[in-house]
């Protein structure tokens, strides 16, 4: 997440020699994508779309690849090995199989692309956004382009869209099944073939998707702090996480998640970046217990998790010194001492899964 100041600085980038070679009306379509929405500081919707059920599946061979596409969400550690590095399901930062508001649901995070990143600086597909998360989040291998495992997350992802923007109307027999290719971009463009039923009830074109993302916090009233952070966590998480933050396992596999060390999201995740761990942490956690952390709980049990060290950042090819500068900034600790060790100096394996 990033400030508007930001977002236009990173635009121009996009942009340049585009806008005099092809006029005012296509900068203004990447300025669209450019925009990745965010709620508010301090502002959370009152109400939140429900995303379908079960009963509203496709028929068919799109249906299929749902299904498919679901799996390979909640279970990615065993559906797809070969790109997982670590011992996380993409549901452990998206909850409730991707469904639930302000924890970065499918149905939003799709209809948000294509969409500019400061953090590759180019307009990227909601394949490329996959991409990433297999990178960072999963410290994995991303598939390569049209791997059936990203069509069939689009395809669950698509379906997710289609179905919460329709609403109680909602016919998946009514809904557009769209090539590989298209599915691989995201809804956010021109040619994304809305539902009859949606638009038939005022559904705009450009939806807004409330409980999108993780909605932002204000500034701490104190700086982020290790002590408080970790008398939080020993409180509210270990009893989950581990003392340790090594998570737990039942026959090998986790169920909850390593929160730091070999297993866990590497440095270059979103979710390392203390802003965006604390607004995660506000609206989802405890379990079954959101919004029990205060506004300070939350930056300061971010700041914690923060200070251990985890997977390296594959952006690193080399020089900390660099990748800090580049890469880090605000609240993060790559980089710094903590406890006589500078983080990212003794980082785990990427891909330690791969040969």
């Amino acid at each position: 997440m990033f400030r508007i100041s930001a977002m236009t600085l990173g635009l121009s980038l996009a942009v340049t020699g585009l806008a005099h070679a092809q006029g005012t009306a296509q900068a203004a379509h990447l300025e669209k994508l450019a925009i990745q929405e965010e709620l508010p500081v301090g502002k959370a919707a009152g109400t939140y779309p429900s995303p379908p059920g079960w009963d509203k599946l496709p028929d068919g061979e799109f249906g299929e690849k749902v299904v498919r596409g679901y799996n390979y969400f909640v279970n990615s550690q065993s559906m797809s090995p070969e790109f997982v590095g670590n011992g996380l399901n993409c549901v452990n930062c998206h909850m409730d199989g991707g469904k639930k508001e302000n924890a970065a649901p499918l149905w939003a995070a799709y209809m948000s692309y294509p969409a500019y990143r400061k953090k590759n600086d180019r307009i990227n597909s909601y394949e490329e956004r996959i991409q990433g998360c297999f990178l960072y989040s999963m410290n994995g291998t991303p598939p390569e382009h049209m791997n059936p495992v990203l069509v069939d997350l689009s395809a669950y992802a698509y379906w997710l869209a289609q179905g919460t923007l329709t609403g109680e109307q909602f016919d998946p027999a009514d809904m557009a099944i769209p090539s590989d290719e298209e599915l691989l971009k995201g809804g956010k463009r021109d040619d994304f073939p809305f539902m009859q039923a949606y638009l038939d009830a005022g559904g705009s074109t450009e939806p807004k998707t409330p409980g999108r993302g993780y909605p932002k916090l204000a500034e701490p009233e104190l700086p982020p702090a290790f002590a408080r952070g970790k008398q939080v966590y020993e409180q509210e998480c270990a009893v989950c996480h581990g003392a340790s933050g090594e998570g737990q396992q039942v026959n090998d596999r986790y169920v909850f998640p390593p929160l730091w060390g070999p297993d866990t999201y590497n440095w270059g995740a979103g979710m390392q970046r203390v802003n965006t761990a604390a607004y995660f942490l506000k609206q989802n956690m405890p379990l079954g217990q959101p919004g029990k952390l205060t506004d300070q709980q939350a930056w300061d049990v971010a700041m914690f998790l923060d200070s251990h060290e985890r997977p390296q950042d594959p952006r690193n090819h080399g020089s900390l010194e660099e990748t800090v500068k580049k890469y880090h900034g605000g609240f993060s600790q790559y980089g710094k001492e903590v406890n006589g060790s500078v983080l990212g100096t003794a980082s785990h394996p990427n891909h330690p899964n791969k040969p």
